[in-house]
C-alpha cells in the first residue's frame, strides 16, 4: 500500500469512527442509529449522515415519485458513511483541479458515489494520481460514449480503479 493510500485509509477510518461513535451511534434519547451499511436506498437518501453508492443512472424515484430523472436503470448498490464519501470527493476535487485541461476529466466526476468501486480504495487511486501520477492517465477509456482506440499504454489509474471492485452480494 502506498503512503498516500495508507494516509487516505487512516484518515477515513478515523473520521468515520469520530463521526459515528462506532458502529452504532447513540442518539440524544438513548436510542441507537443503525449503521449506514444496513440502510436501504430510501433510508439512505433520507439520512444526513449517509450517502448512497449507485450505478450510473440510478434514479431515486422509488423513494419519491415526484423525482424525475433524465436517465434510469442503474442500481442502488449500498449506503456509505458520508465521511467516507467526503474523503473520496476531496481527492476527486483535487484531481479535477490538477487535470482541468485533460479532455476526459469530466467522466471521472462520479467515481466516489456512482460506481461499484469501494470509495476508500477509489480515494487512494485518486490520491496516487494527484500526488505522483499524470493527468494523461485519465484517457478515453473513461468515456462511456466515446468511440476511441484503446490507449497504447495501460493507465495505472484505470488499473488501480479496477482493483477497487468490491465483492457485492448477489442480486435477486
Amino acid at each position: 500500500m502506498t503512503a498516500a493510500r495508507h494516509q487516505v485509509v487512516v484518515l477515513a477510518l478515523a473520521t468515520a469512527l469520530l463521526s459515528c461513535g462506532g458502529s452504532l451511534a447513540k442518539n440524544g434519547d438513548g436510542s441507537t442509529t443503525a449503521p449506514c451499511s444496513s440502510l436501504g436506498a430510501c433510508e439512505c437518501m433520507a439520512s444526513d449522515r449517509c450517502a448512497p453508492r449507485t450505478e450510473a443512472c440510478w434514479c431515486p424515484s422509488e423513494c419519491n415519485p415526484q423525482i424525475a430523472c433524465v436517465c434510469g436503470g442503474g442500481q442502488f448498490l449500498s449506503c456509505e458513511e458520508r465521511s467516507v464519501v467526503t474523503v473520496c470527493s476531496d481527492w476527486l476535487t483535487a484531481v479535477q483541479s490538477k487535470c482541468a485541461g485533460q479532455p476526459f476529466v469530466q467522466y471521472v466526476d462520479s467515481l466516489c458515489v456512482q460506481t461499484n468501486r469501494d470509495p476508500i480504495c477509489t480515494a487512494g487511486c485518486l490520491a496516487n494520481l494527484q500526488n505522483t501520477g499524470s493527468c494523461s492517465e485519465i484517457d478515453c477509456s473513461f468515456c462511456p460514449v466515446c468511440d476511441c482506440a484503446a490507449p497504447a499504454t495501460p493507465s495505472p489509474f484505470a488499473a488501480c480503479l479496477q482493483a477497487c471492485q468490491p465483492s457485492l452480494p448477489e442480486r435477486l
